[in-house]
C-alpha cells in the first residue's frame, strides 16, 4: 500500500508509465507495419460502481448509479487509441476518473464521504487470426487513491492512503461488419493471478455508425471488475469493485 505520506504518481508520470507498457506492444508490432492503420476514440462511460473500498481495518460499502456518479464526477478523461497491420496490432485504452462520493461502513452505523482517484491504462499486442478473431496479451496498470471520512454516534474515522500496480491479461478480440455502415466490436481481457490482483476483468462491446471513410458513432457497453487487496493491519488496501455501464463515443479512422 502507497502510504499516506507519499504522494501518488503525477499527472506527468502517469503517461509515462503508460508509454512504458505502450512500447512493449509497439516492439512486437514493428515488423509489421506496412500496411498500418489507426483508430483513435474518444467515449463517455455512463457506469454503475458496486463493491468495497478498504483502508487500514476499515471497509466501506460503494453502491453509485450512473446519474450518482455524474453528481460525483469531478474530473475524467476517457481515450482509446489501436493501430494494426496484417497481422500484428497494439491497442492502448486510458480511463481517468475523480470521484466524490456517499459511503458508510459498519453495516450502516457510519455514514459520509469517500474520495476516489483512479487511472487505469490497459496496453495490449493482438494478432489476428481471421478477419473475425484476433489474441490480445498486455498489461493493465491501475494508479488509485482513496480518503475516506465516516462518522457516526460514537466515532469519527479518517483515513487516506493509495496504491498501484500491474496486473498481466490475456484475451481475445472480435469484429464483424454489419451492412455498409453499421459494424460490431466485442473484447473479453481477464488477468491478476496473484501478479498484482487476484482476478481483473474487462469485457466490452459497441455498435459503431459509420458516417464517413474517417468517423463513426459509438455505442457499446462496458463491465470491469477488480479483486485487488495487498498489506495487512494498518497497511491493508482493498479495492474490490464492479464499474460497467453504457458507453458512447466518436471513432476516428486514418
Amino acid at each position: 500500500m502507497r502510504s499516506q505520506g507519499l504522494p501518488p504518481l503525477t499527472n506527468i508520470a502517469k503517461p509515462f508509465a503508460a508509454m512504458l507498457l505502450l512500447c512493449s506492444a509497439l516492439s512486437v508490432a514493428a515488423a509489421d507495419n506496412k500496411a498500418w492503420s489507426n483508430q483513435a476514440l474518444i467515449y463517455i462511460l455512463a457506469p454503475t460502481l458496486d463493491g468495497t473500498s478498504g483502508i487500514g481495518p476499515f471497509d466501506t460499502a460503494v453502491d453509485m448509479d450512473a446519474g450518482d456518479v455524474f453528481d460525483a464526477l469531478d474530473g475524467a478523461f476517457l481515450g482509446m487509441y489501436r493501430g494494426e497491420g496484417e497481422r500484428w496490432g497494439m491497442q492502448l485504452d486510458i480511463v481517468s476518473m475523480d470521484l466524490k462520493m456517499d459511503g458508510e461502513g459498519d453495516r450502516g452505523a457510519l455514514s459520509g464521504e469517500v474520495n476516489v482517484e483512479q487511472t487505469t491504462v490497459i496496453t495490449t499486442a493482438s494478432y489476428r487470426l481471421n478477419k473475425e478473431f484476433r489474441l490480445l496479451g498486455g498489461a493493465l496498470f491501475n494508479d488509485l487513491t482513496t480518503g475516506v471520512s465516516l462518522t457516526g454516534p460514537s466515532e469519527t474515522r479518517q483515513q487516506s492512503a493509495g496504491d498501484d500496480w500491474v496486473d498481466p491479461v490475456v484475451g481475445m478480440a472480435y469484429e464483424t461488419p454489419l451492412g455498409a455502415h453499421w459494424d460490431f466490436t466485442g473484447s473479453a481481457l481477464v488477468g491478476g493471478f496473484g501478479v498484482g490482483s487476484d482476478m481483473v476483468m474487462v469485457v466490452s462491446g459497441s455498435f459503431a455508425y459509420r458516417f464517413n471513410h474517417w468517423s463513426s458513432l459509438t455505442l457499446g457497453y462496458r463491465y470491469l471488475d477488480f479483486d485487488y487487496e495487498d498489506g495487512e493491519g494498518a497497511d491493508r488496501f482493498k479495492f474490490d469493485m464492479k464499474q460497467y455501464g453504457p458507453a458512447v463515443g466518436v471513432r476516428f479512422d486514418f
